[in-house]
């Protein structure tokens, strides 16, 4: 009987965080109906879910509409995953270093954190020019997609074991490319997560050697060429090396830690 209580108020629980996982950048805002049918939810038991997702302030409902978007709880708990240890100041400390790179490429520069399985997008500078690509503040990419991907799992011996159980790739030929990332100090990707864009990143290194971040600098594959790419590295570099600094980063202390994991095999 209390193992049948507990299936049920798993499933409970498991349903409301499917309703919250409903809100994203193109759906801002949802009515009740949208969020039931979504969900296979009878309306009743949806409106008495959201109800008690009202009460502890993760959804808010505008009185006009009627519709219901994400609440203060939710933006709190956001505040408390981008902040969490060593990562509290990685967004104020990169900052000018993050304007001065879309000063030099001309192109969006984003800073991405690893979040479990995944990268997320905590601060972005979007490109001044008319056309352009943007990841969105927010945004989550599975591991290893991506420039930025490539440069959390490279240095990351647990992120590489994960990425190389869910690769659809030759797991060798994954370790070899980031083993080649590694040598070179940093990675591109065409098209892996915005279709028609090109990107590079580069590591963030913090006390004691270890890759806490990756700088993500992605444009319009017509326009951020590699050549371009490869042409501004250089000063792209020294922003990031100086963002480095700045958290406690000398070279010396991370000659072993700087190596991939596969190449310390």
């Amino acid at each position: 009987m209390d193992e049948l209580a507990n299936n049920r108020g798993s499933q409970a629980v498991h349903r409301v965080l499917r309703i919250l996982l409903c809100w994203n950048e193109y759906q801002p805002t949802l009515t009740l109906t949208e969020v039931a049918k979504q969900n296979g939810l009878t309306l009743p038991t949806a409106h008495r879910m959201i109800k008690a997702l009202q009460d502890e302030d993760f959804l808010v409902q505008d009185s006009t509409s009627g519709k219901y978007s994400l609440g203060p709880a939710v933006t709190e708990l956001a505040r408390v995953v981008l902040q969490r240890g060593e990562q509290d100041e990685l967004p104020i400390v990169s900052l000018p270093h993050l304007e001065r790179m879309r000063a030099i490429s001309g192109e969006t520069v984003g800073l991405h954190l690893p979040m479990a399985d995944s990268r997320t997008c905590v601060a972005e500078l979007v490109s001044r020019e008319a056309i352009r690509t943007a990841t969105g503040v927010g945004r989550s990419y599975p591991l290893p997609r991506g420039a930025a991907g490539k440069i959390l799992v490279a240095w990351s011996a647990e992120r590489l074991a994960m990425a190389q159980k869910r690769s659809d790739d030759d797991s060798k030929e994954l370790t070899k490319e980031l083993a080649r990332v590694v040598r070179q100090g940093y990675a591109v990707s065409q098209g892996e997560t915005i279709p028609g864009a090109r990107a590079i990143a580069l590591p963030v290194f913090a006390s004691g050697g270890i890759v806490v971040a990756a700088i993500n600098v992605t444009g319009p594959a017509h326009r951020w060429t590699k050549d371009r790419m490869l042409a501004v590295l250089p000063e792209l570099s020294e922003e990031v090396a100086q963002i480095a600094t700045q958290l406690g980063y000398r070279p010396a202390q991370g000659k072993k830690a700087d190596r991939s994991p596969a190449e310390q095999r």
